[in-house]
């Protein structure tokens, strides 16, 4: 018997993993808890505490930096996907955006599982749980879906600070408002008034009085238009979850690697001619041949890549082609390996670009010493987003072109789908281009993208490396998507008279042209097949549904759960740390009812 055993192994110490283990504990004192982290605990080596220290760390020992296979569609070129190796998983690299997707999201995943518990009504209370926006806001009625007492502090760039105001926000809402975006934020100012139409209007201090917002917006179920940047910093802190969540009494174990999970196959009663077999998580084996049990369930939170791949080396999920050849498996482990384990991956594809400011000597963007004032560097250097749809007879003919009919394209056409995010960051975070106050860049993001991957393992046995196939811009409507968003930022950037004055030109990639708003499709199109990249918010590879029941039980497996992004089973808009709060609460609920008997 491991010291290490306890009633749950929970292997992965992110986001996921450090909710359950805090809320089962708090719930139930009684529970022994152990988290398995492969990575290290990262507070005494690495500056992960402040936005700028933060950004360093991708490609840090405290990232898996995944490698991808060549992706057909982006000039076969392979990528590296960023994921938290470390105590505190992606709350400790990521740049700490808080966007929960529209609420016809979520409802996607309850038309498509038939699971009515993961709609947006029946997850709301569940995102509310985590979250603890500022009390002053609680009487907004148009606020009700937020959360007020979560551990997890959310705040407006705004709210963070008086003093930051980035000096091309109000161009930049001009600019938008030139091209005919909805003004809809999610911040609260300390002054309302009442439009014609009687609707309270909340006005953003410190920016002129003709910005005036007509709706509240963010984490309410709908994100069209135009918003204040949400973010979980606190203070310019970062809010790492093992210390938002408490681990007290959680045995936690880092640079701890598992290698399989232990199943057992017992023999049950005689079915018709054969006799039936039931599979059972009983533990796992760690990379030192340690094997560590679990009493009551092994919980798996090692992320959307991490989580398939250790179910598929364990036998659960397809198997490499070069081991069909040689092993017949029982009808019970056949069983398991027909679970679509490692499919359906997601990610939010994008395109960042960088533009030159005119007369970078008069301070607008970060790195000029104008713009030293440290409230500019409590979180991302930004301060609004846009999420948009497309025009429908772009996303008709796309749906055409891809073949996508019945609910699914019925759910597409819906009014207000976002397909795309769009923002502004006054800072060039490019290291070859110097942060001297000249460049600024962007971010257009496929917010429902329709490509699809896979995760799977390596064809060699003895080669424990994941086996990522991206599938990246494979779909006429993320072609479509990203196209259309693309060119509105270039329309945003420098065919705005909001803009124009500040906005000098596109800097394209060494041996690529300027794009423009009058660039073609085409050029366009060739731009984000040459230099597109993730956002590295991978998700589906365990999804509700096919390989998890509503209850994230791995199907044909007792006692093991998948509780991380791989069971999302469609995209979602945002940044899914949001999301993934709210389905760790949920989770761990559902967890504790079971150990109760409920």
């Amino acid at each position: 018997m491991s010291s290490s055993d306890a009633d749950y192994i929970i292997v992965g110490g992110g986001i996921s993993g450090a909710v359950i283990a805090s809320r089962l504990k708090q719930n139930d004192p009684s529970l022994s808890i152990t988290i398995l982290e492969a990575g290290p605990d990262p507070q005494d080596k690495h500056d992960v505490r402040t936005p700028m220290g933060g950004f360093a760390l991708q490609g840090s020992e405290l990232d898996w930096q995944y490698q991808t296979e060549p992706n057909a569609n982006t000039e076969k070129r392979t990528h590296t996907l960023t994921a938290g190796k470390t105590l505190g998983g992606g709350s400790i690299l990521n740049y700490g955006g808080w966007s929960r997707g529209d609420a016809a999201d979520y409802d996607a995943w309850s038309r498509l599982t038939g699971f009515q518990q993961w709609s947006y009504a029946n997850l709301l209370p569940y995102f509310k749980r985590s979250e603890r926006f500022d009390t002053a806001e609680k009487n907004v009625p148009e606020l009700a879906p937020r959360g007020f007492s979560g551990p997890m502090k959310i705040t407006s760039v705004s709210a963070s600070s008086p003093e930051r105001r980035y000096p091309l926000g109000e161009p930049l809402c001009k600019a938008w408002k030139e091209l005919g975006v909805k003004l809809f934020p999610m911040v609260i100012g300390r002054h309302t008034t009442e439009d014609t139409s009687g609707h309270l209007q909340l006005i953003i201090e410190g920016y002129a009085d003709s910005y005036i917002f007509s709706q509240s917006h963010g984490c309410i179920g709908q994100n069209q238009g135009l918003s204040e940047w949400l973010e979980n910093w606190d203070n310019g802190q970062r809010q790492a979850v093992h210390q938002s969540y408490p681990l007290k009494g959680v045995r936690v174990l880092t640079g701890k690697s598992v290698r399989k999970i232990t199943l057992s196959y017992d023999t049950g009663e005689p079915t018709g001619l054969s006799t039936s077999e039931r599979s059972k998580a009983t533990g796992v084996v760690l990379e030192t041949g340690e094997e560590v049990r679990a009493h009551r369930e092994v919980l798996l939170c090692a992320g959307a890549v991490g989580s398939p791949h250790l179910m598929m080396v364990s036998g659960i999920g397809p198997r490499p082609l070069s081991m069909e050849k040689t092993e017949t498996p029982s009808p019970a482990k056949s069983s398991l390996e027909k679970l679509p384990v490692g499919m359906n991956m997601i990610d939010h594809f994008a395109l960042y670009q960088l533009f030159k400011l005119h007369h970078s000597e008069r301070g607008l963007a970060l790195g000029h010493p104008d713009l030293n004032d440290p409230a500019f560097f409590l979180g991302l250097p930004s301060d609004f987003v846009v999420n948009e749809g497309l025009p429908r007879s772009l996303l008709e003919k796309a749906l055409d072109e891809d073949g996508v009919t019945g609910a699914e394209r019925d759910a597409l056409l819906e009014p207000n789908r976002c397909f795309v995010e769009i923002l502004v960051l006054y800072h060039p975070l490019s290291a070859p281009v110097p942060a001297d106050g000249t460049y600024i860049s962007s971010s257009v993001m496929l917010t429902i993208p329709s490509s699809r991957g896979r995760v799977s393992r390596a064809q060699d046995p003895s080669n424990h490396t994941p086996v990522i196939e991206p599938g990246y811009f494979a779909t006429a409507l993320d072609r479509v998507a990203l196209i259309h968003g693309v060119r509105r930022l270039l329309c945003l950037m420098l065919g705005t008279n909001a803009l124009r004055p500040y906005v000098e030109s596109e800097v394209p990639p060494p041996g690529h042209e300027k794009l423009h708003p009058e660039s073609s499709d085409a050029e366009i199109e060739a731009r984000i097949r040459a230099t597109g990249l993730a956002h590295y918010h991978t998700t589906g590879t365990c999804a509700l549904g096919s390989v998890v029941d509503e209850e994230l039980h791995v199907k044909e497996v007792e006692n093991l759960r998948v509780c991380d992004a791989s069971v999302l089973p469609t995209p979602v808009g945002g940044h899914p740390q949001a999301t993934l709060y709210g389905v760790a609460e949920k989770a761990a609920e559902k967890i504790l009812q079971a150990s109760r008997g409920g």
